[in-house]
């Protein structure tokens, strides 16, 4: 019934295979790992079960969720206080005052928590006034962002803490990173792959730059757009500043979102961007995982350093059944980036540019009939090799082709 009814306060039309089979395995006994593209909804896949399962009578810390980022944690709060305002909610990142949120945990504790894994382990164990130990759900959310060495020490600690805690783990990808750290907390596990259920409505536009200068294809480009909204991802942060200069000059109404701003201004940017102050945003890799917005179009003013950032940069459009367009500049250099990219799956309608702006590329094709594949067929090679013989060869073949060509006309006739 809970479920039902915040479907409803959201408007959803409907719900996604990930949603679905999450909702359907909440209270199996054995800890989930959800596979699912990026934006098919993975949020609202454990929110709204675990909410439903909540005792709100109840002030302890009943579920924590764990993200890799200050802007997810900003973002979860957001989605949570969209369809829920009756539970008591905590989210810690960088720049909180700790020693008022210390205060006002030694008179309650929060029923859910909402942190990066260092902020949590600040509360619980250096400051040592969260106290979590009785949760009943512990939630990895972008989970492949957190397999490095600093990230695993931490959540050591925390699961440590919290082994009472059923575990859900979400991610577009399973790494093999990933594997001895599931094996060891999740056991024998659920898994929920609804990879290949999801059918994103996103088309790949490749624009061959050849020497053509980045910027200046990028004004071009941009100026035969109107998007509704479009990320501009650049993998150099003085790439960036150079993106958003060139466009701020053209008069566009255009935003840089960069890690150097501090997390309350961060905040007050993404409140900025979904109420469409901006149309173009140009940003790093720092918007590529978890942020939801409803963006019409993506260009990778270049490729990322880490190809599987590409997926997660093209992951903010075509979001929840709606469709989006992802637009890569390349250069020569970019071959073989690209070549993996297409062996994985991407498929890019190539474009050049031309003055009057971006043309398909036309792709050239050979094209022999039939009678010239069997007069090649009836001419035998030459055993011994003479002057000319080639040019005598393919003269043959012609007059052969000709020959069937005539027998096939007069056959019709």
């Amino acid at each position: 019934m809970y479920i039902k009814e915040k479907i409803k306060q959201l408007n959803f039309n409907k719900i996604t295979p990930i949603q679905a089979k999450v909702f359907a395995n909440i209270d199996n006994a054995k800890h989930i790992v959800g596979l699912a593209p990026t934006g098919t909804g993975k949020t609202h896949a454990y929110l709204l079960p675990i909410f439903a399962k909540l005792d709100f009578d109840l002030f302890e810390v009943q579920a924590i969720i764990v993200v890799p980022t200050n802007e997810l944690v900003i973002q979860i709060e957001q989605m949570i206080t969209a369809f829920e305002t009756d539970l008591i909610l905590k989210t810690y990142y960088g720049s909180k005052d700790k020693k008022k949120e210390s205060a006002w945990l030694e008179k309650k504790q929060p029923q859910v928590v909402v942190a990066t894994p260092a902020q949590l382990l600040d509360y619980v164990v250096n400051q040592q006034a969260l106290r979590i130990q009785n949760a009943k759900y512990v939630v990895l959310d972008e989970a492949d962002m957190f397999f490095d060495d600093a990230f695993i020490g931490e959540l050591d600690q925390i699961l440590s803490i919290t082994k009472r805690a059923k575990l859900l783990l979400f991610s577009a990808t399973l790494t093999k990173a990933m594997h001895p750290f599931i094996k060891a907390y999740f056991g024998d596990f659920l898994l929920i792959d609804t990879s290949k259920e999801h059918k994103l409505k996103i088309e790949y536009q490749l624009v061959d730059l050849k020497s053509k200068d980045r910027l200046e294809a990028l004004i071009q480009i941009v100026e035969d757009l109107n998007p509704y909204l479009c990320f501009i991802f650049v993998s150099k942060k003085e790439n960036q500043k150079e993106v958003f200069d060139a466009l701020h000059s053209a008069n566009y109404e255009v935003l840089s979102f960069s890690s150097e701003v501090g997390v309350k201004h961060r905040k007050r940017l993404i409140e900025d961007i979904h109420a469409l102050k901006y149309q173009f945003v140009v940003t790093s890799d720092l918007t590529a995982r978890g942020l939801d917005f409803k963006i019409s179009h993506i260009i990778n003013f270049d490729l990322p350093h880490h190809l599987e950032f590409f997926f997660h940069r093209s992951g903010r459009t075509g979001r929840m059944y709606d469709s989006g367009i992802v637009i890569t500049l390349a250069q020569t250099k970019d071959k073989h980036k690209i070549e993996k990219l297409e062996k994985r799956g991407i498929v890019f309608r190539k474009f050049v540019l031309t003055p009057q702006g971006m043309k398909q590329k036309m792709i050239k094709m050979t094209v022999r009939d039939e009678s010239m594949i069997e007069a090649t067929k009836a001419i035998p090679k030459a055993k011994k090799v003479s002057p000319n013989h080639k040019k005598k060869n393919k003269q043959a073949i012609l007059k052969k082709a000709k020959q069937i060509r005539r027998k096939k006309y007069a056959d019709y006739r």
